[in-house]
């Protein structure tokens, strides 16, 4: 049987967070897209910036 692949998507604050730990716990391979994948960059370029966070920054 293949993997299956799943995207949980909201706005912030219902549970994205939440639902990635808990696949975690229960041992299932699960990113958290915020702050294992998500970097500060260049929206034009895409190349990462050095300096405070800035929403407009984060890719």
């Amino acid at each position: 049987m293949g993997r299956v692949n799943l995207l949980v998507e909201g706005v912030s604050g219902t549970g994205k967070t939440s639902v990635c730990r808990e696949l975690r716990r229960r041992g299932i391979q699960a990113f958290n897209g915020d702050t294992e994948l998500a970097y500060q960059g260049d929206p034009a370029t895409g190349a990462p910036v050095s300096g405070p966070p800035s929403r407009q920054q984060h890719l």
